[in-house]
């Protein structure tokens, strides 16, 4: 029994940091989930701003998802930073 028990914690000891290290997560925000419509007639512009605010200050990596077959209005945007993290723009569609 004391080989078995010996055996776990061994087991336990090597496992251990794998369990607790945190594989690097990407945050995906998504301008849907912060009021945008992508009808093509409502303005869609401070769903934006919402989602890149919260894009610039996620503590990991960040991507902001404008989703593809929708059209998005909006007016001139500055999205500024620095931000807290790498991010990404991911659009699935060209940027007219």
């Amino acid at each position: 029994m004391q080989s078995l028990d010996t055996c776990v914690f061994i087991l336990a000891f090597i496992i251990s940091p794998y369990l607790c290290h945190s594989v690097g997560t990407n945050t995906i925000y998504n301008v849907i989930n912060y009021g945008a419509k992508g009808d093509g007639r409502s303005d869609d512009s401070q769903a934006f701003l919402r989602a890149w605010q919260s894009t610039c200050g996620a503590q990991g990596a960040a991507t902001l998802l404008i989703p593809p077959n929708r059209v998005f209005l909006v007016s001139s945007l500055i999205l500024k930073g620095p931000c807290s993290a790498a991010i990404q723009i991911q659009t699935g569609m060209p940027i007219e």
